[in-house]
């Protein structure tokens, strides 16, 4: 198509200019410091005594960097950190250093091209309230700067100064500061909070925790632009764009500002006449400017159903032909939307297609809040990895940052933002952290739902409000009050979503999911999940002391899992003894853990595949660990390692997928492409326990695009070993393997008998259980992993070809790479599959990618572990 292009002159970039407050900064409590903000903030203060630190940071993140507390996340060290408290609470506890306002304080010269600018002063994220000086003076009080998930821009242009010196004090409250009662809610304030998936670390997160810089502009600035797109269904073809930004004029006199627009090829400008102290909100429509319709635009797709497609839109003000300010901003043409089918379940669509959600719960990736980039990097890059399609970002997190938001757009991880998790009393102050997240956030191709509250209804006034912010703000996406019922009948006062059962928090079996309807793989569940999950060996070792790793649960370990305690997974623990044996020591213990973990992750997702789209989705609680802990509920742990969880949901969730069904042994084919596939070749074959081959079955099957088929049922020949094997793979009409699955199984079927809860703790009782009992008797089997690697921009890249040169079984083999011959396993480690089966004479090529700087110069080494060695020493 052709585009109208207007014709203007660049001047320098000189405008939108950002200075960083990230450095210099010094740190010390109010009960030690005897002068006022306004001597604070008088530049040649010296802060002698103070905490060198940087921004942004939480007060106790700060104090551990400078060795005043050892290492929190290791064994008990959190509780002896004065101000620690057990369990959940809401109130800072008399007698804490936190209870009192801490003093950031800073010195800064600024360049000498913000000399006759407008200058402002932006505090991205305070928690909870501050008071803030420049200069000697007063610029904001704990009035105005109040809440955690709001940001502030302060006019400084006439306090600081070009070519001297300037100091800025900054004196932070804490939340929590609150009469000590009961208040029967798990959420009081607007800040971040930690339900029971961690212990609330003793500052309450106080602190700076998003960046202080200056920006200088012109006469008028541009804030909030966003880009809206209404795609052309089914076809695709063309989209138009919608465009709208924020124009203020910020001074004193009238100004006519031009604001134009470029994306990529396409530019467009109107003149906008202000007053002084405006502020219009600014259009660009494709009526008034057809280059904002775009034919065969490059479209955004979530993971692995096409590319990740993004835009850069850049916006410039100008007055009198000379650039007051600059804005950009990434986008992604793509239409999401979802709705409530005939059962009254939450279906959502991508881009005209039904899609099947299969995801986790996002937590705060960090208790301290040290939100690195390395971390949000390596989470977001396993969940695209496991082919997991959303995130759900949990409402007693933070509101996710730019990072967050940014690798789920680049990755392809679809984003639904809950907003708060409790009712709050301020009312206000929560609707303006919404508003404010909003408008931050609405650009992310990925974001496409809204929950109100975590399983509560939010006030009608709340839920009122939520309406209109996001009716004014991002009206093409959707939104429901309530993260999900445990009862499904309330589905229809929710907004489509279930909860799930507490037992499932604890402990799921691999054919729950299929034997159950109600809190199984029907409908959507925004919470549910498999319970407790193991981390591997390495993980409890960096976590805790040896003396303390055995048995459960010795003090550290149990304060090493949730709130609660270990018993919290007694049920898990009384599961596994039934099913594969009394672990004998901590290794031991790990080891059957990843296996549990392993099928009852796949059994859970591959459950909600076979259901499609009586089933419609599920974010499995939950996703991370904001700190060290196991079993806790993770896919991927603190340590950025991935276990059998991990490796049973992305076996699952393969796009192209062969699977087994628990309740009915029939064998499916599962498609999640939108394009179909023929002449696919399913094979299926029983093994007994001594791996003689008992069963043979095999089709022939077509699978319409995002469909499923069912190539046979199996029908279990007699005699069986108690415990065998079934193995399943897939082939294309060419011989190639296109996946390929491994299920340990049982003659002795799963009978649940009953469920609920003894003293505070869940039980689940079963009249039988599957008998795993056997593995025990496997011998390890000695593997030779051989490996090449090359380098490949910022990552290395390795082959790893493994081999089952014995008689035996290479039961629940795991690959690692160490740094090093003895170094430690590289995390995090993107392996194409791992916790794999080979039966004799089987082999794999595997491929594995990594961070070059994770090595820190040593050479990558691969060890592999089989059952029953797993956890205790390897091979390379």
């Amino acid at each position: 198509m052709k585009f109208l292009v207007v014709l203007f002159v660049l001047a320098p970039l000189m405008a939108g200019e950002r200075f960083s407050l990230a450095e210099n900064w010094f740190l010390q409590s109010s009960q030690k410091v005897r002068q006022t903000g306004a001597a604070l903030s008088q530049p040649g203060f010296t802060p002698a005594g103070w905490y060198p630190v940087r921004v942004p940071t939480t007060v106790l993140a700060a104090l551990v960097d400078n060795g005043v507390y050892p290492d929190p996340y290791y064994g008990l060290n959190l509780k002896k950190i004065p101000g620690f408290k057990e369990g959940r609470w809401l109130v800072m506890p008399e007698g804490s250093p936190f209870r009192f306002s801490w003093w950031f304080r800073t010195e800064f010269d600024l360049p000498e091209s913000f000399r006759g600018k407008y200058l402002r002063l932006h505090l991205d994220g305070v928690n909870y309230q501050a008071n803030v000086w420049l200069n000697g003076r007063k610029i904001a009080g704990a009035d105005q700067i109040l809440g955690m998930f709001r940001r502030f821009e302060l006019p400084v242009d006439g306090q600081v100064r070009i070519g001297a010196r300037n100091a800025l004090a900054i004196e932070v409250i804490p939340p929590g500061l609150l009469p000590n009662r009961t208040y029967g809610t798990k959420q009081i304030q607007a800040t971040t909070g930690w339900d029971d998936h961690n212990p609330q670390p003793p500052d309450m997160n106080m602190g700076l925790w998003r960046d202080v810089y200056i920006t200088a502009s012109g006469p008028v600035i541009l804030r909030h632009p966003y880009v809206t797109s209404r795609l052309e269904l089914p076809s695709l073809a063309s989209a138009e764009l919608k465009i709208s930004v924020e124009v203020t004029n910020v001074s004193a006199r009238e100004v006519t500002a031009s604001v134009a627009g470029e994306i990529e090829q396409s530019r467009f400008e109107q003149a906008i006449p202000l007053a002084p102290g405006e502020t219009r909100l600014v259009r660009f429509t494709a009526d008034r400017f057809p280059q904002l319709r775009i034919r065969r635009p490059r479209v955004w797709w979530p993971h692995p159903l096409g590319p990740q497609e993004l835009y850069e839109l850049r916006l410039f003000a100008r007055v009198n032909r000379t650039l007051s300010d600059e804005a950009r901003v990434r986008f992604g043409i793509r239409d999401a939307t979802t709705y409530l089918n005939e059962e009254g379940w939450r279906q959502y669509v991508i881009n005209g297609h039904k899609i099947l959600i299969r995801g986790a719960a996002w937590m705060t990736s960090d208790m301290l809040l040290r939100l690195e980039r390395r971390r949000y990097e390596a989470l977001i890059r396993y969940a695209r990895e496991a082919y997991f399609n959303m995130l759900r970002s949990e409402g007693f997190s933070i509101r996710e940052t730019d990072e967050f938001y940014d690798l789920c757009d680049q990755y392809g991880v679809m984003v639904t933002q809950q907003l708060f998790g409790r009712s709050i009393p301020d009312e206000a102050l929560a609707v303006a952290c919404v508003k404010d997240t909003i408008l931050r956030i609405r650009n992310h191709p990925s974001l496409v739902h809204f929950l109100g509250h975590d399983e509560t209804f939010p006030t009608p006034t709340l839920d009122k409000a939520y309406r209109e912010l996001i009716a004014e703000y991002t009206p093409e996406r959707t939104y429901q009050p309530h993260s999900g019922a445990f009862d499904v009948k309330d589905r229809f006062q929710t907004g489509g979503t279930r909860t799930g059962t507490r037992q499932l928090w604890t402990y799921a079996t691999p054919s729950h999911y299929y034997r159950n309807k109600e809190s199984g793989a029907w409908g959507f569940a925004q919470s549910g999940g498999i319970g407790g999950v193991v981390a591997p060996m390495e993980s409890m070792r960096r976590m805790l002391p040896e003396h303390e790793l055995w048995p459960p649960w010795t003090e550290a370990w149990s304060f090493h899992t949730v709130i609660q305690g270990g018993r919290y997974f007694d049920a898990f623990l009384k599961a596994m003894e039934a099913r594969y044996g009394k672990p004998g020591g901590i290794e031991d213990f790990v080891m059957k853990a990843q296996a549990m973990n392993y099928e009852s992750a796949r059994g859970m997702y591959e459950a909600y595949a076979r259901n499609k789209y009586s089933a419609t989705g599920i974010t499995a609680w939950k996703y991370n660990a904001a700190w060290p802990a196991s079993p806790t509920w993770q896919f991927i742990d603190w340590y950025l390692l991935a276990g059998g969880a991990y490796y049973g949901a992305k076996k699952a969730c393969e796009p192209l997928h062969v699977q087994y069904s628990y309740d009915d042994h029939s064998v499916w084919v599962v498609n999640s492409y939108y394009r179909p596939f023929r002449e696919l070749h399913v094979r299926a074959e029983v093994f007994d326990f001594d791996l003689r081959s008992r069963l043979v079955e095999t089709a022939s099957v077509d699978v319409a695009a995002d469909g499923k088929t069912r190539a046979f049922v199996l029908k279990w020949p007699p005699d069986l070993s108690v415990t065998f094997f079934l193995s399943l793979k897939l082939r294309d009409s060419s011989g190639r393997i296109i996946s390929d699955n491994f299920y340990w199984l049982s003659t002795r079927p799963e009978i649940p008998a009953g469920q609920g809860s003894r003293g505070g703790v869940f039980y689940l009782d079963s009249k039988s259980y599957p008998d795993y009992t056997a593995l025990a008797k496997l011998a390890a089997v000695p593997l030779r992993p051989t490996a090449v690697f090359r380098q490949d921009g910022n990552e290395t890249e390795g082959v790893v070809t493994v081999e089952n040169r014995t008689d035996r079984l290479a039961f629940l083999v795991h690959l690692a790479v160490r740094r090093g011959e003895q170094g430690p396993e590289v995390a995090p480690c993107y392996w194409e599959d791992n916790y794999f089966s080979l039966l004799p004479g089987e082999r794999r090529e595997l491929r594995v990618r990594f961070p070059t700087s994770e090595l820190q110069g040593a050479s990558p080494v691969v060890h592999a572990a089989t059952w029953p060695e797993l956890g205790r020493k390897s091979s390379r």
